[in-house]
């Protein structure tokens, strides 16, 4: 029997090889193609996650790609970080949650320390970002820039020197009066949402924590260090008097009630300019007329982490990497994705926003329990 030429197995073997390529390419075609159907067996997926992160979920295009590309229908139910991540197993099981998605890694630490080894599933994953920001009315940042408290870097974005406005002004109770600002009344404060029940004020306690507890703002401090002042934080909180009780609200309360009078200064995170201006039909020329941000130097960036109890959560923590979904996520509604690239500043030419900002670390999980307990107990020795 004649055996075949070499030419002939050769060309045989790049025939081969050229079916299996196109196979494979068919077959994953189907998993990268942004109009493909998933073929995942459908699921829903009940998530805590705080309330600035509402209109994100429930966001039409974004509930139809989980639902399309990845089978997910994902319920998410509006709960303070930090009320979240203390719930039980019992509790976290009566609401039926699969996941949480608080909005700060030092959350996520605190529910890995009250939860140790209770889901043997367990992956926690950061995927969205959003610097903690104070929100300032025209006059206010005019007096602070008199003041030296506050400069404008590239001409374009603020910076506010965190540590001199807190020890020189706010702990002082210095009023607006003695820096010029005629048309302002009262001791200069920060007003935020209530750091009892809110990340975004929360997020502004631990700044401040790390500010009067130590030498260096770019150092968080120990337990020892933390309880020597927690009185003086403590007596900032109290200081603010009546506050918001979600990131979502008090951002609203703040541009309703009157910016640059009612409250001068007040502390949110970034992604609320950016998802407002990002709204259609708003007057983006008239906020920016009577809103300015001012980067805290340093300041605590928000993580939001979203920390998966079991494998459907998992596959939602998976889906929410999805590219498409990261860049809504930055461009309608202002959260920086961790993923290099989707997020950038030049997608707002007309937003005033710091490309790279000086951050700092926000306290470990003792730090953090001791000061919620001190904001919300009074526990503060």
């Amino acid at each position: 029997m004649r055996m075949p030429s070499p030419r002939f197995l050769i060309g045989l073997v790049l025939v081969l090889v050229v079916c299996v390529a196109t196979a494979y390419v068919l077959t994953q075609r189907g998993k990268d193609d942004p109009g493909t159907t998933t073929t995942a067996q459908p699921i829903t997926v009940t998530c805590l996650g705080g309330s600035e992160k509402k209109e994100l979920m429930a966001d039409p295009e974004v509930r139809q790609l989980l639902k399309d590309r990845y089978g997910l229908t994902v319920v998410f139910n509006p709960l303070g970080s930090y009320d979240q991540v203390q719930l039980s197993a019992d509790e976290l099981a009566k609401k039926k949650a699969d996941c949480l998605w608080p909005s700060s890694a030092s959350a996520q630490n605190v529910f890995e320390k009250l939860h140790p080894g209770a889901y043997p599933q367990y992956r926690a994953e950061n995927l969205l970002q959003s610097p903690e920001v104070v929100y300032a009315g025209p006059q206010g940042t005019d007096a602070l820039i008199k003041a030296g408290i506050v400069t404008q870097r590239d001409n374009r974005y603020f910076i506010v020197d965190m540590k001199k406005l807190l020890l020189d002004h706010v702990l002082k109770r210095t009023t607006w009066e003695s820096l010029g600002a005629t048309k302002l009344r009262g001791p200069i404060a920060v007003s935020s949402t209530d750091a009892a029940k809110s990340n975004s004020g929360f997020t502004m306690a631990q700044l401040q924590l790390n500010i009067i507890a130590t030498d260096n703002a770019f150092e968080a401090p120990s337990l020892a260090q933390a309880r020597k002042v927690l009185g003086t934080v403590r007596a900032v909180y109290d200081a603010q008097g009546l506050q918001a009780a979600g990131s979502d609200t008090g951002f609203q309360q703040w541009l309703t009630q009157g910016a640059e009078f009612h409250s001068p200064l007040y502390a949110g995170y970034e992604n609320q300019l950016i998802q407002l201006m990002a709204q259609p039909g708003v007057d983006s020329a008239s906020v920016l007329t009577n809103v300015r941000v001012l980067y805290p130097e340093p300041t605590i960036y928000s993580d939001h982490p979203i920390l998966a109890l079991n494998d459907n959560a998992i596959r939602f923590q998976d889906a929410m990497k999805d590219p498409q979904l990261q860049g809504i996520a930055w461009r309608k509604y202002g959260f920086r994705s961790v993923q290099l690239g989707v997020s950038k500043v030049a997608d707002f030419p007309k937003l005033p926003l710091a490309e790279n900002i000086r951050t700092t670390q926000p306290p470990n999980a003792e730090v953090t329990l001791a000061l919620l307990a001190c904001v919300s107990e009074s526990k503060c020795s």
